[in-house]
């Protein structure tokens, strides 16, 4: 495979110098392309303007013309046929006008009078009776195209209008306009030399013209300008001209006369400052490039030289020989120069720290009391210390390069392969194994032992490595083994010792009972106190009997969880306390409630004494309790939340323990475990309790139960 050829740095600093000028100079060329389309706009525009002012001026000529022969075809000289007074009156009449000469036309073309001739002499039959017969039959003025006058024998142009008597339309009043006056109207405008403009009649025909108006008076106009007279009166657009220039050309055509008024500029004129300005920057450009590039390349060789002497320096460095840098002459490039002699002075004292760090390490790692074994990727063990020979039974000289999974129980080989590469792919560095529950190694000798292991991972040049740090729990599991026995057995015997109390106490309140209800009349008021404080005393340990059984049944009466609807199960609550809550006139109400899932018995018990506390402990003022439940990014936050007394914040924790009260038996009856229980019952569903509490307005206490289902179906 043929390399790739890398560029030198004089050919990099060269192709820099490149980017940064061709852009500016690019960029200068389309600010000099973008003002000439400015400009070529402006010019747009002016013309537009022009041609705008030109054509209302010739549309101006054409009205006065006009003028002059309607006030003549009032003449009283007309009905009488007095034609000789009416030609004197016509030629006072041109004094004053634009019009050359005046004749009176009847109908079919023939001339009666012309001030062009004198009177009586023969006058031609006018061409083009047309535009006479056009005249009398609608009433209006009209202005011809150019046309070729008999009387002067050459080109005119006749506006007419009607001469009207009694009988209607009886003659037409023609005024002669010649072009010169036209071409005089046009010269005064004083468009630049360059500039051609033109007036051309209705029919497209040159009438006036800034440029060789006597080879082009009567021709058309360009073809490409007569074809954009024919679709639209006004535009701008690019032409060649009558000479075959191509000029730029705006024109406006009258909508009243269909005359048209063109200017056109050469497109040679427009681009000459353009042609003009790219040829001096292309002369500067190359100059500047030039000389950029000159500098480029003597700048390049010194940088070159100076990163080839680095280079050397750093192959010395690698190589762990003392460096010594001389002078360059770039800045930049000494100061590399001198973190390499530091550097150098550096690595060799990092040597010899290196060396003590992994005598020490090592040292660390053979003396640890635990066993910490490192593999590869390929799950071979690379490192293995004095306490992992300890722990297994297995010498280091055996155990190098051997599977890991040779120091765990056959039957979980098979996944554990699979655990170390999920591990591998999910960027942790470091965590614990197994998640809490206890993981078994395998000794030399086949015996099984619990262990507590943490794994973490690292990148090095070699690949991936994971260090794998065991502990044996034996003793642990034992003593947690020994600890769950004790606390079943204090829960069992708690709940014999609380059923087998029961029986007992009520026979003690039964006989307080037959002594009180037989005997009363033979005793004293002493006794009887006694009896009732007999009584109460009996009443209060059978409550406390039956809450300890409550609080012992949580653990030791284990239902599994089932489907509860939590709606259903508040409102059997309320029915449990229907009597209560009529004496006490409490309010109980509930929001919308979720199914979850759990013991619906221990359920109903948590849900009793919360509500049942928040009516009890309501001082003065009618109970009010609300039940509702929010959803979480982990299952279900209930509430239940009671206008009662209140709580002080720092007896928040103490209220959960058993038998903790904050108030006395006169004050609220009660055994301090209710709380308790409702913290085992939420305790033992995976959740938690707590409480808010404003003193003197109520209390809220939350607790929460998990979603399972979606906590397995979590990844």
């Amino acid at each position: 495979m043929k390399s790739k050829r890398i560029p030198s740095i004089r050919t990099g600093l060269a192709r820099l110098v490149a980017a940064c000028l061709i852009p500016a100079i690019v960029m200068v060329a389309l600010f000099l392309y973008a003002d000439l389309q400015r400009s070529q706009k402006r010019l747009v525009n002016d013309s537009i303007e022009a041609a705008r002012a030109l054509i209302l001026a010739v549309d101006g000529e054409f009205l006065g013309a006009e003028r002059t022969l309607r006030a003549l075809s009032t003449s009283p000289f007309i009905p009488r046929q007095d034609f000789a007074a009416l030609q004197v009156q016509s030629a006072a009449a041109l004094s004053d006008s634009n019009i050359n000469n005046i004749a009176l036309v009847e109908p079919g073309g023939q001339q009666l009078m012309n001030t062009a001739t004198s009177f009586g002499q023969p006058l031609p039959k006018a061409p083009n009776s047309n535009q006479f017969e056009s005249v009398l039959a609608s009433g209006k003025a009209s202005t011809s195209n150019l046309l070729n006058g008999p009387v002067l024998n050459r080109p005119i142009i006749r506006v007419a209008v009607p001469v009207r008597d009694d009988k209607g339309f009886t003659h037409a009043l023609v005024g002669v306009m010649l072009p010169g006056y036209f071409q005089k109207l046009l010269l005064q405008r004083r468009f630049g030399s360059d500039r051609i403009a033109v007036i051309a009649d209705a029919s497209g025909a040159v009438v006036a013209r800034t440029h060789e108006i006597d080879r082009f008076l009567g021709k058309p106009v360009a073809p490409g300008l007569l074809r954009r007279l024919n679709m639209e009166d006004e535009n701008a657009f690019e032409v060649v001209s009558l000479e075959g220039i191509t000029v730029l050309t705006v024109f406006v055509r009258s909508p009243t006369s269909r005359w048209t008024v063109a200017i056109g500029t050469p497109i040679d004129s427009l681009t000459a400052d353009l042609r003009r300005s790219l040829w001096l920057l292309g002369g500067l450009a190359a100059l500047l490039m030039s000389g950029a590039l000159g500098l480029a390349w003597i700048a390049g060789g010194r940088i070159a030289l100076s990163i080839r002497t680095l280079g050397a320096s750093a192959l010395a460095l690698g190589g762990g020989k003392a460096v010594v840098v001389p002078q360059l002459g770039i800045r930049e490039a000494d100061e590399v120069g001198k973190a390499i002699v530091k550097a150098s002075v550096m690595l060799a004292d990092a040597d010899v720290a290196l060396k003590s760090s992994e005598a020490r390490m090592r040292g660390i790692v053979e003396s640890a009391t635990d066993a910490i074994l490192t593999v590869g990727k390929d799950q071979r063990i690379v490192l293995y210390n004095a306490a992992a020979e300890k722990m297994f039974g297995w010498p280091a000289g055996q155990m190098l390069g051997e599977r890991l999974d040779k120091l765990m129980p056959a039957r979980f080989r098979a996944v554990h392969a699979g655990h170390i590469e999920r591990f591998s792919q999910v960027g942790t560095t470091s965590r614990r194994m197994g998640d809490g529950t206890v993981l078994y190694g395998q000794r030399a000798d086949g015996d099984e032992f619990p262990v507590e292991a943490s794994i973490s991972q690292l990148e090095t040049a070699d690949g991936t490595l994971f260090s794998v740090i065991l502990r044996d729990v034996t003793a642990r599991v034992r003593d947690h083994e020994a600890l769950e026995r004790s606390n079943l057995d204090l829960q069992q015997f708690a709940f014999v010792a609380s059923h087998d109390l029961k029986t007992p106490l009520r026979s003690i309140g039964g006989f307080m009972q037959l002594l009180e209800r037989n005997h009363a009349g033979q005793l004293d008021e002493k006794a009887k106190a006694l009896i009732h404080r007999t009584s109460a005393a009996v009443h209060r340990l059978d409550q406390l009997t039956e809450d300890l059984l409550s609080y012992a049944r949580v653990n030791s009466e284990v239902r599994p969880f089932a489907p509860v609807r939590c709606g259903e199960m508040a409102e059997e609550v309320v029915h449990l306390l229907d009597d209560a809550i009529r004496q006490s006139g409490a309010l109980v109400t509930m929001g919308e409630l979720p199914e979850v899932m759990g013991d619906r018995t221990q359920l109903v018990q948590l849900l009793l004494n919360l509500v049942g506390n928040g009516m009890k402990y309501c001082r003065g003022r009618e109970p009010r309790v609300h039940i509702t439940a929010q959803r979480d990014s982990h299952g279900w936050i209930f509430s239940v939340a009671d206008n009662g007394i209140g709580i002080d914040a720092k007896h928040h924790e103490k209220i959960f323990e058993v038998f903790k009260r904050l108030h006395t038996q006169n004050e609220y009856a009660g055994t301090g475990i209710g709380l308790a229980v409702c913290r085992r019952v939420v305790e033992r569903h995976g959740g938690k309790i707590w409480i808010t509490s404003v003193v003197g307005e109520g209390s809220i206490f939350y607790f929460t139960i998990p979603d399972i289902a979606a906590e397995r179906s979590a990844p």
